[in-house]
């Protein structure tokens, strides 16, 4: 094959990806953007979520949270409390309602100041399920969207084929004095030069989540006792704040430096946070407590994790963007934005070089603009 024929195979595979997936591709690519930032959507929506103070991850009074919520939902069944990495968002405890309704209760990180409590369904959990799995059934929405991986890295490799020495137009202006078909195209490709190593990223992160669906999923993180949603119920009588509190003294004992995030309650307490290990979630530093006695039953940490542990832990935070704070999570929008215009554009510039082939069909099939060609 001839390097002309090759550059046209190319070229058509990468037409008729983005002509035959670009409704389905835009859709996906575009709430994945907006998920980004799915939490300071919530935060926008919900004034309960506004904390007042920016107390630092070490000052979170864990145990007046705790207090305060027993104290003004009696009936609430405690499953958590969580600590947004967002400094300005108040801490959030989960809760399960006497029907058995789960809810969202926000407090002041630095006393416990119930600040009102939200459902459990908001942005976050829209965004999630629209874009994860388009709101169908995980068995079926979940393959479909992280397939659509395969069909994104061979567009990317096509355009880069297409595009010789694309290195060399990172910096060149669209065109835009010239006409729709002209610019579009050059836009296009200026946004997939700039776009393209998160095209990769995100290819490969959905790959994986491609693999895992079809059984591939990492083991089971280190445990001691199995266990499950936990609830207030199975706390021991004259559990407390004060019990809490002694509880986190000593999973900082057990593992120095933990900035905690997450603490479990159940028939074991899991106290899950940041510590030293690069692009886990915070589950991959736990440490477990017996909630009778408050002995320490197991801990692990990040480090310690086999290698498909740590790809496992690193696919969300690199195909979110959340791993570098505000920082990363606007790269992430900004960059996610410009893979969407690359879909958008794609198709515009089919549906104009369409246009232009209609209309010269239509020219040669009329009699007297034949006329007026042969015979100007």
């Amino acid at each position: 094959m001839n390097k002309l024929s090759n550059a046209k195979l190319w070229h058509s595979i990468h037409s008729w990806i983005g002509l035959k997936l670009s409704l389905l591709m835009t859709f996906i690519l575009l709430t994945g953007s907006i998920a980004v930032f799915s939490a300071e959507i919530d935060w926008f929506l919900f004034p309960e979520m506004r904390s007042s103070d920016s107390t630092p991850i070490a000052q979170v009074s864990w145990g007046a949270s705790f207090d305060a919520v027993r104290e003004n939902y009696p009936k609430y069944e405690i499953d958590s409390l969580n600590r947004y990495p967002q400094d300005y968002i108040a801490l959030q405890v989960i809760a399960s309602t006497p029907w058995n309704e789960l809810v969202r209760i926000w407090v002041e990180p630095s006393d416990g100041t119930v600040l009102g409590i939200t459902q459990w369904y908001n942005a976050q959990r829209f965004l999630r399920s629209l874009h994860r799995h388009l709101m169908m059934p995980n068995n079926i929405g979940i393959p479909i969207v992280t397939f659509m991986a395969f069909p994104l890295l061979i567009s990317l490799i096509a355009g880069l084929f297409i595009y010789k020495k694309f290195w060399k137009g990172i910096f060149k202006r669209p065109r835009f004095e010239l006409k729709a078909r002209i610019w579009l195209g050059d836009l296009h490709r200026l946004t997939g030069l700039w776009s393209s190593w998160l095209v990769a990223l995100i290819t490969i992160t959905s790959i994986w989540y491609f693999i895992e669906e079809l059984g591939g999923n990492a083991p089971p993180l280190p445990a001691p006792v199995s266990y499950g949603w936990g609830g207030s119920s199975d706390l021991p009588p004259g559990f407390s704040g004060q019990t809490l509190e002694r509880a986190v003294e000593l999973a900082l004992t057990e593992v120095p430096g933990l900035e905690i995030r997450r603490i479990g309650l159940g028939e074991t307490l899991i106290i899950e946070g940041d510590l030293t290990a690069n692009l886990v979630r915070p589950r991959a530093n736990s440490v477990y407590l017996n909630t009778s006695t408050l002995e320490i039953i197991g801990s692990y940490k990040g480090e310690e994790l086999g290698l498909h542990n740590r790809i496992s832990e690193a696919a969300d935070p690199l195909h979110f963007g959340y791993f570098g704070g505000l920082i990363s999570k606007i790269i992430w929008f900004i960059v996610g934005m410009f893979m969407t215009a690359l879909s958008v554009t794609g198709f515009m510039i089919y549906f104009t070089r369409l246009e232009r082939i209609i209309l010269s069909t239509k020219a040669s099939n009329d009699p007297h603009k034949k006329e007026d060609i042969q015979f100007p």
